[in-house]
């Protein structure tokens, strides 16, 4: 055999693999096939072709409103004051409702007793903001047990979306770590607490 007839050899195997394996493909897609037609009973082309307009247009339709049946009615929320507390907002991550207290549990917010003048600004703008998100919305409250305080960890939602998120989206308080925020976080650098 001579060199010419190695080298055109090993450069045609390869191409015979690759051609093996791409039959060997359409030959199983098609066994495939065949088997889901016999057991659906055929193809109903009305039915595909349904099923792929609603695939294609349902990314533009108009997604439903979340459904809000059970929800907590609307109900004015607003800041806590020094009286009895039944609907109120006490700071950017802790509200009442209906008398029952609630801390959310997917945020942390600057707290209001600050640890620096720059935590209380934040404290109280997360507050006002929590308090205007919640005014006379219907709340979906997600429930997921209670902290060492007996205060009931929720997350709560209106239909504009999870207030938690929203507040961490508008740089009012941030994603919950399993701990308390250090001063820092609030205060900047070299602060302490």
């Amino acid at each position: 055999m001579s060199q010419h007839s190695r080298i055109a050899g090993r450069r045609y195997l390869p191409q015979l693999v690759r051609t093996g394996l791409v039959g060997t493909a359409f030959v199983l897609i098609g066994i495939g096939a065949a088997i889901l037609y016999g057991q659906t009973g055929g193809l109903d082309l009305a039915k595909v072709t349904g099923l792929v307009d609603r695939m294609t247009t349902s990314a533009y339709a108009p997604q439903p409103a979340p459904d809000f049946a059970g929800a907590v009615a609307p109900r004015p929320m607003p800041i806590c004051g020094s009286g009895r507390r039944i609907n109120c907002v006490v700071d950017g991550d802790t509200v009442w409702l209906d008398g029952e207290k609630i801390r959310l549990v997917n945020i942390d917010a600057p707290e209001v007793k600050a640890r620096c003048p720059a935590e209380s600004e934040r404290a109280g703008a997360a507050t006002r903001e929590l308090a205007s998100l919640l005014h006379s919305q219907p709340i979906r409250i997600h429930r997921r047990g209670e902290d060492r305080y007996g205060r009931t960890l929720a997350a709560l939602a209106t239909p504009t979306g999870d207030v938690g998120d929203i507040l961490v989206g508008r740089a009012l308080a941030v994603t919950w770590r399993g701990r308390r925020e250090p001063a820092e976080t609030w205060c900047g650098r070299g602060a302490t607490g």
